[in-house]
């Protein structure tokens, strides 16, 4: 699988009908088995500055998905709820809010612009991730 596919499953997975979940309905045991998978470190908020783009046209228009003259379509994909991200020199960040909320009403107005947000950034699987605690000027 390239790195690309692995993309393309992880958002699927993320946008799978059925799998978001309230915070409240969140588990943070372990799986069926009962076994606990490992404990993170602990993360420190961090800066992240960067493009806030539509990752639907990101990685299906290349170079044309971004910028200013994609902001307008950006933002309707955004808004129509698929996937956010932050990309911030050549790496993509999916993003969310840290209250375990889809962070596409706070970003949708920003598509297609520059923006700093503050949250904690995590990797797995070689997939980027913040969980954004606030964007900068708001």
């Amino acid at each position: 699988m390239n790195r690309w596919t692995g993309w393309l499953v992880g958002l699927a997975l993320l946008t799978s009908a059925g799998s978001v979940r309230a915070h409240e309905e969140h588990e943070h045991g372990g799986g069926a088995s009962g076994s606990q998978p490992a404990t993170p470190a602990p993360v420190q908020e961090q800066v992240l500055t960067g493009e806030v783009v539509d990752v639907f046209c990101y990685m299906s228009h290349g170079p044309e998905g971004l910028g200013s003259k994609h902001a307008g379509c950006a933002k309707k994909c955004i808004s129509g709820g698929l996937p956010v991200a932050i990309r911030s020199g050549d790496q993509l960040y999916l993003a969310s809010m840290a209250d375990h909320t889809a962070a596409n009403q706070t970003l949708a107005g920003y598509a297609g612009k520059e923006i700093t947000v503050h949250g904690k950034i995590t990797e797995q699987g070689g997939m980027k991730f913040i969980s954004i605690e606030h964007v900068e000027g708001e």
